[in-house]
C-alpha cells in the first residue's frame, strides 16, 4: 500500500481566556490511497480540527498548529501542509482541487443567495480553467453522477429547494467535480435520516471505486465506520487512542474506550434483554486535560500505571493501542 497522507505528531492548540487548548496532541496515522480511515469518537475528541488543520482552515487566531507535520504525497513530490501558508499558493492550489472537504450541515456550507449550479461552476472554473459552458455541463454530469433526478434542471435551484439529502448530494458533487485525491468527510450523514443516510453512504462508497479517491471520514458512528472504513482511528481528547484495520477493531477491541464506545451502542446480534452500558462521565475540557492516561477518570479499569500517559503500542500486525493493560510503552 502506498501512503498519500501521513501525520505524524501533530499538535493543534487554541489560546482562549480559560488556557490553552490542546484539541489536537500528539496524532499520528496514515491514509493509503484508495483505502478509507474512520475517524470516531465523542464530541470534542478534537476530530473535527484534526481535519481542518490538514485543509489549512483552522482559524488563527486563536488556533495555531503548534508542532508536526501533514505530509501529503503529490504526484511531484512530497508537501508537508503544516509547513505551509494557509494563504498561500500551494494550499490554494490543493485545497478543494486535490483535497476536497465535505461539511456536517450542507444548508450552512452552501451560499443561499447563490444557486447550486454557480457554487459547484465556480469550484470547477477556478481548478480546472474550463470556460462557462464546459464548467456548467460538467457540473451537471456531477449531479446525475451523485444521483439527483433531473440535474438539468436542479443546477439552478437554490439551496432551500432541495431536500436534506439533495442538499448533501450537492455537496459531495462539488466536492468531487475536482477529482480530488484525498475527501475529508466531516460527519457527512449526521444530519439525515437513516434512509437518506444510507443512501448517501452508498453513493460515497461507490464514488470512492469510481474515481479511486481516498477518504478522511470522520463519526461517532460505529455502524457508519463498519460499513465504509478500511482502517480505523479511535480517537479521545486530541489522541489516537487505538487504532488499526476496521475488522480487529470491531472483532477485538482492546482499548476500555473503544469497548465503551462498543458497548453503548445496540446490535441486532444481542439478544433483546441486553442493556445498553453508557460512558460515565463526558470528554474533558481541552484546556484541562487530566494528567497521565487521558481516559483514566473516566475508565472503569484503571490503576496507579495510569498517572503516566501510555505511548501507543503496535503489536506488529498493525493493531495499536494506548493502554498500560497492552503494554503501553514503545519496546
Amino acid at each position: 500500500m502506498e501512503p498519500l497522507l501521513q501525520v505524524m505528531g501533530l499538535k493543534t492548540h487554541f489560546h482562549t481566556e480559560d488556557g490553552i487548548g490542546r484539541s489536537v496532541d500528539g496524532v499520528d496515522f496514515t491514509i493509503y490511497k484508495q483505502h478509507t480511515l474512520g475517524v470516531v469518537g465523542e464530541s470534542g475528541c478534537g476530530k473535527s480540527v484534526t481535519a481542518l488543520s490538514i485543509m489549512g482552515l483552522v482559524q488563527s487566531p486563536p488556533g495555531k498548529i503548534v508542532a508536526g507535520r501533514i505530509l501529503f504525497h503529490r504526484e511531484d513530490g512530497v508537501v508537508d501542509l503544516a509547513a505551509q501558508d494557509p494563504r498561500g499558493p500551494v494550499m490554494r492550489a490543493i485545497r478543494g482541487n486535490e483535497i476536497a472537504m465535505i461539511f456536517q450541515e450542507p444548508m450552512t456550507s452552501l451560499n443561499p443567495v447563490y444557486t447550486v449550479g454557480d457554487q459547484i461552476v465556480e469550484a470547477i472554473r477556478l481548478h480546472q480553467r474550463l470556460k462557462p459552458r464546459a464548467a456548467r455541463e460538467k457540473a451537471i454530469a456531477m449531479l446525475r453522477a451523485v444521483g439527483i433526478p433531473a440535474p438539468e434542471q436542479r443546477v439552478d435551484a437554490y439551496p432551500h429547494q432541495l431536500s436534506g439529502g439533495m442538499r448533501q448530494r450537492a455537496m459531495v458533487a462539488m466536492a468531487l467535480s475536482c477529482n480530488p485525491r484525498l475527501l475529508i468527510a466531516d460527519e457527512p450523514t449526521t444530519a439525515l435520516d437513516v434512509t437518506i443516510q444510507a443512501q448517501v453512504l452508498e453513493l460515497m462508497a461507490s464514488l470512492r471505486a469510481e474515481f479511486g479517491t481516498s477518504m478522511l471520514f470522520i463519526t461517532h458512528d460505529l455502524g457508519v465506520v463498519a460499513g465504509i472504513a478500511d482502517d480505523v482511528a479511535v480517537m479521545y481528547l486530541g489522541r489516537i487512542v487505538e487504532y488499526g484495520p476496521v475488522r480487529a477493531i470491531f472483532k477485538e477491541p482492546r482499548h476500555p474506550y473503544t469497548l465503551g464506545l462498543l458497548q453503548s451502542v445496540p446490535s441486532i446480534r444481542d439478544p433483546r434483554s441486553r442493556r445498553l452500558v453508557p460512558i460515565p462521565g463526558s470528554v474533558p475540557n481541552a484546556c484541562d486535560s487530566p494528567r497521565g492516561c487521558v481516559f483514566a477518570p473516566r475508565c472503569t479499569r484503571a490503576m496507579e500505571a495510569c498517572g503516566v500517559m501510555p505511548d501507543l503500542l503496535d503489536d506488529g500486525a498493525g493493531h495499536g493501542t494506548a493502554c498500560w493493560l497492552h503494554g503501553g510503552v514503545k519496546p
